[in-house]
């Protein structure tokens, strides 16, 4: 089945290139690993991503993934991907901002570094496999990527820096500091190849590590090269003592000279991720780091009612037309939630579809569908309710009998 993905990518340190119409920043976009969607281990083979090169030349970026799944609206579009190559495992290309098409303040969080993630939208076939990648189990293996749009935002992604992001070349550098972190070097990442990141707990925190292996040795085993400490999470003298335990050289996360207002980001998302917490709680559906919108999109409904999922601000239901796009394309796009969460979100839509007076087919074999009330069945073409059966049996038996 064809199924459609969001991954999303973090960036560290760039270079930017700006003229008067442009702002140009060097990525890396995807790259060969073992991925987590939503509970499945996925496989994204180097072969794959060479294959799916030519879809990201001149895919267009957008600063938030559209609410309706896939780009169909131009006013979302921020710039363009250019200069996509394959390289070794993964995908590098520069990423072109048009500055008639981007906000003052979209633009300068990018130079400061603010904004530094990246995440691919994209089109995919899920091939069951059960495997093994650089010490990593997964159960299926990615084929047929097709990317539709990338997006560019402040989230923390699947593939973290050092491995892919805005500003990572071709050469991984292993940990410098930038704003989001402090960095404690165990090992010279010149003599390492990076290979991968995990997550670790100290004292109920969460600290990152960066693993390598030495450079032309590719079967020997896996070293720490690396630890991150999130400075929301870390005092500087709490990652520097960790750090310092363990035999590493520690920098500070850079300093901004704007960090005033990058307090008031944080402040301001801090309360956005206050709000997505209590709609999760009111619509039983998780808000998705990284794919969701913490915000009605520009230029759609601003009542969250207005929505088949009210969390993620996503399936728009007005206008009409909106509708019909979330009805049409439900059926596509159902993996990227859980089936408690399916069910509340295609009641939402089914329910608006009838009040506009949309024909609603009933899928038997559709699991939300059978878990819809009796009375939005009811009004649904092809449904048969438990009466209209006993009914049609009932005449059925009485013409039998007349017969015989």
């Amino acid at each position: 089945m064809r199924m459609y993905g969001l991954k999303s990518l973090e960036a560290g340190k760039f270079e930017v290139e700006e003229d008067a119409e442009t702002l140009t920043v060097p990525a890396v976009i995807t790259r060969e690993d073992v991925y987590d969607y939503d509970g499945m281990l996925v496989y994204e083979p180097a072969e794959e991503i060479e294959e799916a090169t030519l879809t990201a030349e001149n895919a267009w970026i957008v600063e938030n993934h559209p609410s309706e799944v896939i780009l169909t609206k131009a006013e979302d579009i921020k710039g363009t991907v250019a200069k996509a190559v394959f390289e070794e495992d993964r995908i590098k290309a520069d990423l072109t901002f048009y500055k008639d098409r981007c906000s003052p303040q979209y633009l300068n969080d990018i130079k400061k570094g603010r904004i530094k993630s990246v995440s691919i939208g994209f089109f995919w076939e899920l091939e069951p496999r059960k495997g093994e990648f650089n010490g990593k189990h997964y159960d299926y293996v990615m084929r047929g990527i097709f990317i539709d749009h990338v997006a560019v935002g402040s989230w923390t992604g699947r593939c973290s820096y050092p491995l892919c992001g805005i500003g990572i070349d071709g050469k991984l550098k292993g940990a410098n500091p930038y704003p989001n972190e402090h960095s404690c070097r165990l090992r010279d990442p010149e003599t390492l190849d990076i290979v991968g990141s995990g997550e670790r707990k100290h004292n109920g925190k969460t600290y990152r590590v960066i693993f390598g292996k030495p450079k032309g040795k590719p079967e020997a085993g896996s070293v720490e090269q690396a630890y991150r400490y999130p400075v929301e999470t870390w005092s500087e003298d709490e990652a520097r003592n960790h750090c310092q335990d363990h035999g590493g050289n520690f920098e500070a996360a850079t300093k901004e000279e704007e960090s005033a207002g990058l307090a008031q980001d944080e402040s301001e998302r801090e309360k956005l991720h206050e709000a997505a917490k209590r709609r999760e709680e009111k619509y039983s559906i998780k808000f998705r780091e990284g794919k969701g919108n913490l915000t009605p999109p520009e230029g759609y409904p601003t009542d969250e009612d207005d929505y088949g999922d009210p969390v993620n601000y996503a399936y728009p239901l007005v206008p009409e037309e909106r509708c019909r796009n979330a009805l049409a394309r439900w059926g596509a796009f159902r993996g990227e939630y859980e089936q408690s969460e399916r069910n509340v979100i295609y009641e939402r839509i089914v329910k608006r579809a009838l009040q506009y007076g949309i024909s609603v087919q009933y899928n038997h074999e559709l699991p939300e569908a059978k878990a819809l009330p009796e009375s939005i069945k009811k009004q649904m073409e092809g449904y048969d309710s438990a009466d209209s059966i006993i009914a049609k049996v009932s005449v059925l038996v009485k013409q039998l009998k007349s017969i015989v």
